[in-house]
């Protein structure tokens, strides 16, 4: 038995147990073209324990999540909390408030979307991920979206084509807080319900996600941005109850209280992670 089929029998064997063990990964994710293309590229190391994880950024081009700072959840990931060591302070992330402030934004330029449709157009077992075993799943997302805002309007199609690799056999609610089976919210209700509902049949957790997301203006204009987050290793560890605990004397601060205005050097932070203006 060679160490790649032993590893894989020790942690399915570990997993159907029912017995917690620590893991520890890594995971890297690029992307390339469409506006805010170069927010969404990072490397992190993640620790994970039952229901509490951590995920530090190695390399971010997020300014909101800069390398140094980290995640972390005591609770599956009902509550995210992002550390920054730099500045010794802590701030609730919540990604749901951060929707409803994009989506804010979206209602005052009078965005709304139509026509969604999200198919399946596949399923099946396709090798290792990390050493563990996957099943590859296909999607694809299309609709077409208008906006307008103080005289200007515009429209065009979206389609979105996705390919996802889930272990099946990760099943701690903690690695949740990154590796996520659905994308974040569209920010129309009728979108969001039906790519959750598909999302939610993922066996596991994704361990591979590859996303080309074709944007089609009025004037037949496309712009194409490709988007892969990989977890390039995974392994179990025994991993200190420190690990995911914020540091004393660290200041408790509201994150989104500083996405409104502008960010250190006269930036929006919040505005350069949405491919906004700087």
């Amino acid at each position: 038995m060679n160490r790649r089929v032993a590893f894989v029998a020790v942690l399915a064997l570990t997993l159907a147990s029912g017995a917690w063990a620590g893991m520890v990964f890594t995971s890297t994710t690029t992307a390339e073209g469409g506006k805010g293309a170069e927010a969404q590229a990072s490397k992190v190391k993640g620790w994970t324990d039952g229901d509490r994880a951590k995920v530090e950024f190695l390399s971010s081009g997020n300014p909101i999540m800069p390398a140094g700072s980290y995640l972390i959840s005591k609770d599956g990931g009902k509550a995210v909390f992002l550390v920054n060591p730099k500045e010794k302070t802590y701030s609730k992330f919540d990604m749901e408030g951060m929707m409803q402030m994009a989506g804010g934004a979206m209602k005052m330029m009078n965005m709304k979307f139509s026509d969604p449709v999200v198919e399946k157009l596949g399923e099946e077992p396709n090798g290792l991920v990390a050493n563990l075993p996957t099943i590859h799943y296909r999607y694809r997302t299309s609709y077409s979206m208008s906006m307008s805002f103080m005289g200007m309007k515009s429209s065009s199609k979206v389609v979105r084509e996705e390919e996802i690799w889930s272990a099946p056999k990760l099943v701690e609610m903690a690695l949740g807080i990154w590796l996520r089976k659905a994308p974040p919210k569209f920010g129309d209700p009728s979108l969001d319900n039906l790519v959750k509902a598909e999302m939610e049949k993922i066996q596991g957790f994704p361990l591979k996600r590859t996303t080309v997301q074709t944007t089609t203006n009025e004037k037949g204009k496309t712009e194409v941005t490709r988007t892969t987050m990989e977890v390039t290793s995974l392994e179990m560890a025994v991993v200190p109850a420190s690990t995911f605990e914020i540091p004393a004397g660290y200041t408790e601060t509201d994150l989104l209280g500083g996405m409104g205005g502008d960010g250190k050097d006269g930036e929006n932070p919040f505005a350069k992670m949405m491919g906004g203006k700087k």
